[in-house]
């Protein structure tokens, strides 16, 4: 399932703590930690936290480049997760 880069962003500007894109019921959210423990999110799975975004894209400033590759990478991860 293609990640997309518009998801990423939200990502980026989420203000939860230790926010997390995740895959619940075919469709990416963010959420916080204290989030994932409920109900609505039982069964999501991760894909990326915001550090590790970052840190896979090097840091601020963020390019759009950096994300559209950001994007294809943890899509594919996806595919061969089967998520």
């Amino acid at each position: 399932m293609p990640v997309r880069v518009e998801d990423l962003k939200l990502l980026l500007q989420s203000t939860r703590p230790e926010a997390a894109l995740v895959l619940v019921a075919g469709s990416y959210v963010v959420a916080g930690r204290d989030e994932l423990a409920t109900t609505a999110l039982r069964g999501a799975l991760p894909v990326v936290t915001r550090d590790e975004l970052l840190e896979r894209v090097g840091g601020w400033p963020v390019t759009e480049r950096d994300l559209d590759e950001a994007a294809a990478t943890l899509a594919a991860a996806e595919d061969n997760r089967g998520g």
